[in-house]
């Protein structure tokens, strides 16, 4: 009769560590879970900071851009144009942040050509603006005084 009394306390404690199996098992695999969820959260996170930082370069060049064709315009209006600090306010862009836009004349201005150096800062002075610059020669049109 004692083997059939020790056979379900036998039984119980089987099913008791079956249990405790099935719930480390099921622990790890929610452990699993969780750091893959958690890595790609941060891959979200990370691409959206590259997305930000994509697109405040991209801004950047356009306002370098948009110097340029300022200069351009500037200097067939006015020949002694020695250059500028134009600021664009944060509405007239992505609503992110000012721009500024600085134009230098580098050249004399007795020269047939104009050198001029142009920087655009986007976020203008922030700790993360992206900041680009260029150097051009821009050849000036001769006015004539003909009558």
């Amino acid at each position: 009769m004692r083997s059939r009394c020790e056979c379900p306390v036998v039984a119980i404690r089987s099913m008791r560590r079956r249990r405790g199996v099935v719930l480390v098992a099921a622990l790890v695999c929610l452990l699993i879970v969780t750091a893959m969820l958690g890595q790609m959260l941060l891959g979200v996170v990370r691409s959206g900071r590259q997305l930000h930082v994509e697109r405040d370069r991209r801004q950047c060049e356009l306002l370098l851009q948009a110097g340029l064709q300022r200069a351009e315009h500037q200097l067939t209006q006015k020949p002694d144009y020695a250059g500028e600090t134009w600021k664009v306010a944060e509405q007239d862009l992505l609503s992110q942040g000012a721009g500024e836009v600085k134009i230098e004349r580098m050249s004399d201005e007795n020269d047939a050509t104009v050198r001029l150096l142009i920087v655009a800062e986007y976020p203008a002075g922030t700790e993360h603006s992206v900041r680009r610059s260029r150097t051009i020669d821009l050849k000036i049109a001769a006015t004539s005084t003909e009558e």
